[in-house]
């Protein structure tokens, strides 16, 4: 069977950061932990050879602190242009996973500000793609395998693993038990409470998309995830003028999304040269 090809993804279309977009920038650390923004008034330090002391800041005073049944010390700064988060718990497991999840929104942002690029969030990214790869390997499968390497039946089969590979991503978004569904303009990620009635005016249940673009009172068709449907061509994410309709868009990092699924790709690549799989048979 072929190998699969890890590109940088095109379909959900990446924005540089500009002083209009700079709130989505933000909203990358939305869907990872609730963030507390200080006066974000610092300075970066230029070099190592030539830093200011101002870059430092100065101590006026020190004082403690008692949380539970734990003592910190607190630094009072000099001047208020420095913003301390203080995190605690009463239990210590708690608190460790508070300290990760803190340290992975700080990870993801200085990854976005290396490579600011972002791509929507709440699922809509993994849909999307998923749409757009089925309609590809469906209506244009010469355009893929006019490099050789695949029969057109492989093509299918990889696609199809693929896409399902993305859509069981989008899965574990859904942690109420309700179901997911997709709309067929723009292959975007929708959630709907458990229990529904099986005949119901969708706009009725649903409110915006998993990444906050779009509305449900737009004029669109949804099937429910992984149901029997025919292969469209999802619109382009991320016009200009929807950016400033959405209030509350969540986003994810682009460089932490790529990374990823280059990892997925490079994984199953590793199981097809090896060409067999261990098996239990307990």
């Amino acid at each position: 069977m072929s190998r699969l090809e890890a590109k940088k993804p095109s379909l959900c279309k990446s924005e540089p950061l500009t002083s209009e977009s700079v709130r989505a920038t933000l909203s990358v650390l939305k869907g990872i932990v609730t963030s507390c923004y200080g006066p974000s008034g610092t300075q970066p330090i230029g070099s190592i050879s030539s830093i200011s002391p101002s870059s430092y800041g100065s101590v006026k005073d020190l004082c403690t602190a008692k949380f539970g049944f734990k003592w910190f010390i607190h630094l009072i700064p000099n001047k208020a242009t420095v913003c301390s988060l203080l995190l605690c718990n009463r239990n210590d497991t708690a608190w460790d996973e508070l300290k990760l999840t803190c340290q992975t929104a700080l990870h993801v942002l200085q990854l976005t500000i290396k490579e600011p690029c972002v791509l929507l969030g709440g699922g809509c990214t993994e849909t999307h793609l998923a749409a757009y790869i089925r309609h590809k390997t469906f209506n244009e499968p010469e355009s893929i395998l006019k490099d050789g390497g695949c029969t057109q039946t492989e093509l299918q089969l990889i696609s199809e693993a693929f896409c399902s590979a993305l859509e069981s991503l989008t899965g574990s978004l859904e942690h109420d038990g309700g179901e997911i569904l997709t709309d067929m303009k723009y292959g975007h990620f929708w959630s709907v409470q458990a229990d529904s009635p099986s005949v119901v005016n969708w706009p009725d249940l649903l409110s915006r998309c998993g990444c906050g673009l779009y509305s449900s009172w737009e004029e669109l068709n949804w099937s429910f995830l992984r149901s029997a449907r025919h292969p469209f061509a999802p619109q382009p994410c991320l016009p200009h003028e929807a950016m400033d309709s959405a209030n509350n868009l969540t986003v994810d990092c682009f460089t932490a999304k790529l990374s990823g699924l280059q990892v997925a790709v490079e994984t199953a690549n590793l199981i097809l040269d090896l060409s067999y799989v261990i098996e239990d048979k307990n």
